[in-house]
């Protein structure tokens, strides 16, 4: 019987199939201007019960074309059911004009987020699963790469290690060059006057030095012109290789990125970009002050897991700015790296497809690479998407481009439609507390029809999003990310909205180093929206007691007040930052290790994490190994001759003993082997991001938002608690101080008006 159960399977998959077609066919022939009767929408709802679980529910990887398409029409049926009920039935005409025009806000509120959700069935419903293209790693005909490295103000640690990678990348050493574009110490930083410009000396020596000692090249140029597109426009005058591999100075390369990708190139001719997913080896601040990162999947595996395969099978894959490889004489042709907004990749993405030319993506992380350390920088890196994507579609239309294809247009202006975002959040925010302050009616409507209408329409919206995105997205954490935005980013789409060619491209700090746990600067708006929230959510139940004949549609109001809290526990958690002081990034690593002491024996351990500067190891309990202080040599597979390091810290617990090593050793060869170990290996990537790819139950994952929410308001406002004991204990002391002093200019008074006495 087990031998044919996947036959049954299948086959009980292509009966439902055809049941769903059957239910389309029927859907259409409806009357269009109301919405399903009860029963059929309970069927169609169910229908995609039945497919979500055939087809392995959020926990599988391999969606069947047949139920991807089923579980998205089946949605956009009862969207558009919904939709229809919305604009027909329910808007407040007759109820005065300060209701309409709420009304009207929240219907359009409801109609970005209900956009963006089927342009996410479209893009979602037959993503392109890429494998490498086979080619012989022969000089004769492999192709010349150009590596680039565009720096800006980094620390010069992290360009290194990510130069370190790009030299010892498996490629014929004749055929790839890697450069050091230093934006960070061009001439004219250089020539300032005072501090300033010897700063930029500094660091221009420094980065010279890396590129001698590792067999790199170093460029500047006379000034800082269109920020990164200028710095790699300025490149391109000066190398000559066929392809070019961009790389930001913090995403270190695997061995085999050149060996994967170039095929693509020998095998379309019209090829002109392969993008590769970001892939962060340190968390976010979100993440990191939420303690997340190692628990759920990041916040940017649904882009570059998800959309990016989507937008692939499209023809419409974009440059993500690092991880690519580009085709050379199409920058030529195209002018170069696009400068006229601050997102410069996705505007070159565009000029390339309006000459016929096709991009790719290959969905395999091969880059190490580092997020902002603070929620100021987080902030800062998603302000400039979002307005350069709204420059893209004010000063660059692609509607009024010759050359793309109806559903590359499409594609590009969603993205562009997205991060309207912020207006819509607000708006979703503020709705509930109008409602229940000041008895505006929004929406007129009955609780049956929320349960006939609404419900389906909302727990649907909820199955497909885990049936498509629960393995890189849990349930609910993108209303955490949307908030935590909004604010911010709301004001700075105001701003291009008015003055499209005001932004300039800010370079999203990375490697900070945070000396103690303290609360982020941008933190009071929320503390405004959490107690407007908790004040709307206690004259919601008071009103629920006391105005019994609004009683269901109050619950309904409540319960969404008691998930904008949630969301906005989690930001308040979120903007704890915690304290940070490892430059270096370290990637989790299983295996075998052994120590050698000096002058002692071998202790045998397991790995738990390698980097460029050292690596964390772990004893069983009980085992007699070096403590703080001592010298010991790293031995691990695939590393020879091993490292020399000294262990900075020991923890002892009752199952293990955790130890901290760093190295000592600054010789080439141990850098090289250090950083080849840790992050030469696109394996280990793909291993460590297939553990968190694991999705779970929608109520599992509202219960841990909660969980951590709470957790981390309390650690939020413990901090706070912190800071203002030490606030008032120095500000005691001062007017300690100041009483003494006055009393002393006092008695130094008194003495001085009885001298002449005496």
């Amino acid at each position: 019987m087990m031998r044919h159960l996947p036959a049954l399977t299948n086959g009980l998959t292509f009966i439902v199939a055809a049941a769903v077609g059957f239910v389309l066919i029927a859907a259409t022939l409806l009357p269009t201007t109301g919405p399903l009767p009860d029963i059929e929408q309970g069927v169609v709802f169910g229908l995609l019960l039945i497919l979500y679980n055939l087809d392995g529910g959020c926990r599988s990887r391999r969606k069947r074309p047949i139920v991807r398409i089923s579980i998205s029409a089946l949605t956009i049926l009862l969207t558009c059911r919904y939709l229809d009920w919305r604009l027909t039935d329910t808007l407040p005409f007759g109820f005065g004009t300060i209701n309409i025009a709420l009304g009207i806000l929240l219907v359009l509120a409801e109609l970005h987020g209900i956009g963006s959700a089927i342009m996410g069935q479209i893009i979602n419903v037959l993503p392109l699963d890429r494998t490498p293209q086979h080619f012989t790693l022969d000089p004769a005909s492999c192709p010349t790469v150009d590596i680039l490295i565009p720096t800006y103000n980094e620390d010069p640690e992290i360009v290194e290690t990510t130069v370190i990678a790009a030299t010892q990348i498996d490629y014929p050493a004749s055929r790839f060059r890697v450069y050091i574009l230093d934006d960070g110490g061009t001439d004219a930083k250089r020539a300032k006057p005072g501090a300033a410009g010897r700063e930029a000396a500094r660091r221009a020596e420094t980065l010279r030095e890396i590129a001698r000692k590792f067999g790199a090249i170093y460029l500047t140029r006379p000034e800082n012109v269109h920020a990164k597109a200028g710095n790699i426009n300025h490149a391109l005058g000066q190398i000559d290789g066929e392809l070019i591999l961009v790389l930001d100075c913090d995403h270190v390369p695997t061995r085999d990125f050149l060996s994967r990708t170039v095929g693509f190139f020998q095998a379309d001719p019209k090829l002109f970009l392969l993008q590769t997913p970001h892939n962060f080896v340190t968390p976010d601040p979100i993440e990191r002050n939420l303690s997340t990162f190692e628990v759920m999947p990041a916040e940017n595996e649904l882009f570059y897991h998800v959309m990016q395969p989507g937008l692939d099978f499209w023809g419409a894959a974009f440059f993500c700015g690092s991880a690519a490889v580009l085709r050379r004489h199409v920058l030529d042709e195209i002018g170069g790296i696009s400068g006229k907004s601050i997102t410069e990749d996705a505007e070159t993405t565009v000029k390339a497809m309006c000459r016929g030319y096709r991009t790719a993506f290959y969905n395999r992380p091969m880059v190490s690479g580092l997020q902002p350390e603070t929620f100021s920088g987080f902030i800062l890196q998603r302000v400039r998407w979002a307005q350069g994507m709204m420059q893209i579609f004010m000063l660059d239309n692609v509607w009024l481009k010759s050359g793309l294809t109806f559903m590359q247009r499409l594609l590009f202006t969603n993205f562009a439609f997205y991060w309207l975002f912020p207006i819509s959040r607000s708006i979703l925010l503020l709705m509930p507390p109008l409602f229940l302050f000041f008895g505006f009616n929004v929406a007129a409507t009955t609780p049956r029809q929320l349960l006939v209408y609404a419900l389906p329409y909302y727990l649907a919206a909820l199955v497909n999003s885990q049936y498509f995105y629960g393995r890189v997205r849990w349930p609910f954490i993108s209303q955490v990310y949307e908030t935590a935005q909004t604010v911010f980013l709301s004001a700075a789409l105001v701003s291009v909205l008015r003055r499209p060619r005001a932004p300039k491209f800010k370079v999203t700090p990375k490697g900070e180093m945070l000396d103690k746990d303290f609360i982020s600067g941008l933190s009071w708006p929320f503390y405004w929206l959490f107690a407007l929230a908790c004040a709307s959510l206690g004259i919601g139940l008071w009103r629920i007691v006391t105005q019994p004949q609004l009683r269901w549609a109050l619950i309904f109001v409540v319960f969404w007040v008691v998930l904008d809290m949630i969301a906005l526990l989690g930001v308040i958690g979120a903007l704890a930052e915690r304290r940070q002081t490892r430059t270096m990034p370290r990637i989790g690593c299983k295996g075998p290790a052994w120590m050698h002491r000096d002058g002692g024996g071998w202790v045998e351990a397991a790995l738990h994490d390698l980097g460029r500067g050292g690596a964390g190891l772990v004893l069983a309990a009980g085992t007699e190994g070096p403590q703080p202080g001592d010298r010991v040599r790293l031995h691990v597979p695939g590393l020879r001759g091993g490292l020399p390091a000294v262990v900075r810290h020991r923890k002892d617990g009752a199952r293990n003993s955790i130890i901290g090593l760093q190295y000592v050793s600054d010789g080439v060869a141990e850098a090289r082997a250090a950083v080849d170990r840790a992050f030469g290996d696109s394996e280990l990537l793909v291993r460590n991001a297939a553990l968190r790819h694991r999705g779970t139950s929608i109520a599992y994952a509202l219960g841990f938002l909660f969980a951590i929410g709470l957790r981390g308001t309390a650690r939020h406002f413990r901090i706070l608690a912190r800071d203002a004991a030490i606030t008032l204990r120095v500000s005691r002391q001062r007017r300690a101080l100041l009483a003494s002093s006055r009393q002393a200019e006092e008695n130094g008074g008194q003495k001085a008006r009885l001298a002449p006495l005496s």
